[in-house]
């Protein structure tokens, strides 16, 4: 029997939880260590493991003496204690008083046992004794320390403190740590929150105790007795709670102390500014905003605000997948640049029938439903015009492109046959995060890094675009001049530093957009609707774009603007003619500098971009412009060539005329015309006809046989036609 017992008692093990580290409430810090929320569970709402020798002068000492006055004269057991207890429960008949030690009373809690059988209390006491053979004092105080119930699912003197003072363990006074140290004999009788005035009571007969045992004096007694402490009643910390969601959903397995990516104070600022935002617009079409702040050089989210409200609105504006408006364009115009397609000062047509060709069922307008004609990349991509955006895209390939913005993080919802061609306009759906990433990854140089929330995590870095191309892109972005026809010379995205902006509104005014970055941070702002409903008629500039401002001027005043664009090495720079993007020919003509990728810039002089007709200087333009010379939005007074050889329309080659008798000679003209509209001169059997007051060239019916010749852009045609008698 005794051998049996024997071996009973030697195999108990030691409690699991003991042998693992503990771990505590899960405690989610700033970049600067800053506690943004702790996320309490079922056992413990709070629970900060410290070491004991952070726990302060007074705690450790004043426990030990309330709880097990002989802790450090035992061996796990105190069998003084514990014949006295058990007299005392067999006078009762049933366990009234245990006679615990601390070490036993860790036992207890490690293992989780509710029961208090005498079979429970020799296990627990084997297993007491066991455990002093194998840790300290002071581990067995430090780990008791730090699992004891202090109420209210307070676990450990570090919670009691914060929940109950306010401070730190190590912070406690004397009256502070006694009060404590009294709580755990019943936490939910002596519950400070629910019960204060047994809570003081348990204070009074604690300070009598340790007067009793020496641990105070009768002095000390009767000053602390007068008061108890004040009491505070603290909840558990919860900020930033759109980012802590974020992170949890991210990393459901976290737990202890985890410092994350976030910056308290910027944070604490975006959310500030998104409620005076809001409530400056006085626009109730306008309910909601979101911004998220990214550190360029490792892709940390700083800021992240998905709402004005939490309380109010739980869904996360910066991870709600909206229409995405304008925001896409610089990634396209980079893609065609770094394929050497494009340079910044390629021409393109920003006209009403410029993709009928390649995309006859689709008509893209510009928000104010003008056209600009010939315009360079720069102001394509500056005044965020739609049609030069598409031709863009047929000339990558839209597929290509779609695939191409994956690379840049952007999680499309669904496939490009849904969205066709008009993903690069905004129909396509984005979140703020991935938008704030990707433009992130433009600050860095074309590098691509995920987003991150803890920087403990480290996602890969993938090289997604060149540096130089990615150079001219940011440029142009900062380049407030290209911006200037559509939004003006004082819009929000106007800095004195070099910063790079860009703004997108959905179709029907349901989105808007503005997003860009300094040299350190970037900033991606939303507003709109969590339901969705269209605004009215607002664009980004005037709603999204001054919240961006706002929170970049703050960041500013830490932050340094971007630099200047270096060349030499892949990027060099030259004048170019202002409308033709090639070298200019005339010293008084209007220029502007460009940058290229080397082997990109122009080797042409734009000699035979014009042409002087009737003393007057004209814009030659491609035939592909010759609908928008004929039409109102033509100010250059441009003119339309073909760019093959003119095409005679009238006469038709070959064509027989007879002459009426019955007819004045007035009304027998045959009017010449060719595909070419204007800058034509014309000639019959070589002798030049002149035009008409109204433009139109008339040439009298002659009898014979005639060859009509059409001169244009030094380039000729000509064919041969009859007339006759009646």
């Amino acid at each position: 029997m005794g051998i049996s017992f024997g071996l009973w008692c030697w195999s108990l093990p030691l409690p699991g939880e003991l042998t693992e580290p503990l771990q505590g409430t899960l405690t989610l810090l700033d970049c600067h260590d800053r506690v943004i929320a702790e996320i309490g569970s079922t056992q413990a709402r709070l629970q900060h493991p410290v070491p004991l020798a952070k726990m302060g002068r007074w705690l450790p000492r004043v426990t030990v003496a309330l709880e097990d006055h002989r802790f450090y004269e035992h061996g796990g057991v105190d069998f003084h204690s514990t014949f006295g207890a058990l007299a005392h429960d067999v006078t009762s008949r049933r366990i009234v008083s245990g006679g615990s030690t601390i070490t036993q009373q860790l036992v207890k809690i490690a293992e989780r046992r509710q029961g208090r059988s005498w079979f429970a209390k020799l296990r627990e006491a084997i297993i007491a004794w066991k455990l002093d053979r194998q840790w300290s004092k002071t581990q067995i105080l430090e780990a008791y320390l730090n699992r004891v119930h202090y109420g209210n699912l307070r676990l450990g003197v570090e919670a009691a403190a914060e929940s109950y003072f306010g401070k730190t363990a190590e912070e406690l006074t004397l009256a502070e740590a006694v009060y404590l140290a009294g709580l755990p004999q019943a936490p939910t009788r002596f519950n400070p929150w629910r019960f204060p005035e047994e809570a003081n009571r348990r204070y009074a007969r604690s300070l009598a105790r340790l007067a009793q045992l020496g641990v105070i004096d009768t002095g000390q007694q009767k000053l602390l007795a007068q008061s108890a402490p004040d009491v505070l009643h603290s909840g558990l910390k919860h900020l930033a709670p759109h980012f802590v969601d974020a992170v949890l959903a991210e990393n459901p397995h976290l737990s202890g102390r985890v410092r994350t990516t976030l910056d308290l104070d910027l944070q604490e600022t975006a959310e500030h500014l998104v409620r005076a935002h809001l409530q400056s617009l006085l626009r109730p079409d306008i309910t909601n905003a979101a911004v998220v702040v990214i550190d360029n050089a490792t892709g940390a989210v700083r800021a992240m605000v998905g709402s004005a409200d939490y309380k109010a609105c739980q869904v996360n504006g910066s991870l709600m997948p909206r229409s995405c408006g304008s925001t896409l364009k610089p990634f396209i115009y980079l893609a065609a640049i770094d394929r050497r397609l494009l340079t910044a000062a390629s021409i393109l047509p920003d006209t009403q029938d410029a993709i009928s060709d390649k995309y006859g069922d689709y008509d893209p307008q510009n928000y104010n439903n003008r056209y600009l004609g010939p315009v360079r990349v720069r102001e394509a991509l500056g005044c965020s015009l739609n049609v030069p955006a598409v031709v863009t895209l047929g000339k990558i390939g839209a597929r290509q492109a779609f695939f191409d913005l994956q690379k840049w993080g952007f999680q499309f919802s669904r496939g490009l046959d849904e969205y066709g061609a008009g993903f690069i306009l905004g129909n396509a759906e984005i979140r703020l995060l991935d938008l704030g990433g990707a433009y992130a990854d433009l600050a860095r140089g074309g590098v691509a890094i995920k987003p991150a929330f803890l920087p403990s995590v480290h996602h890969p870095a993938r090289t997604v675009a060149s540096r130089d191309a990615t150079a001219i892109i940011t440029d142009v972005l900062c380049d407030n001049g290209a911006r200037e026809r559509t939004f003006g010379n004082h819009s929000p995205l106007m800095f004195e530093e070099r910063i790079a902006a860009k703004t997108g509104t959905s179709s029907g005014f349901r989105d808007v957009w503005t997003v860009g970055f300094n040299k350190d941070h970037t900033v991606a702002v939303w507003a709109g609707n969590m339901d969705g409903r269209p605004m009215q008629e607002t664009l980004a500039v005037k709603t999204a774009a001054p919240l961006w401002a706002a929170m970049m001027r703050q960041l500013l005043q830490k932050d340094r603007p971007l630099d200047s664009v270096q060349t030499g090495g892949g990027l060099v720079r030259c004048d170019v003619g202002k409308l033709t993007g090639l070298l200019p020919s005339d010293p008084g003509e209007a220029t502007v500098s460009e940058l290229f990728l080397r082997g990109t810039e122009p080797a042409m002089t734009d000699a035979d971009a014009f042409q002087v007709i009737d003393g007057r200087k004209h814009p030659v333009l491609p035939q592909e412009f010759a609908a928008w010379c004929r039409s109102p939005h033509n100010y250059l007074d441009a003119i339309a060539v073909s760019q093959a050889t003119p095409a005679i329309t009238s006469p038709k080659p070959g064509a027989k005329f007879e002459i009426s008798t019955a007819l004045p000679p007035s009304q027998q003209m045959l009017e010449l015309a060719a595909s070419v509209e204007r800058g034509v001169e014309w000639f019959v059997n070589g002798k030049k006809v002149s035009p008409q007051t109204d433009g139109r060239f008339l040439w009298q019916l002659q009898p014979g046989e005639w060859q009509v010749t059409a001169v244009a852009a030094g380039q000729s045609t000509s064919s041969s036609f009859i007339v006759e008698r009646n």
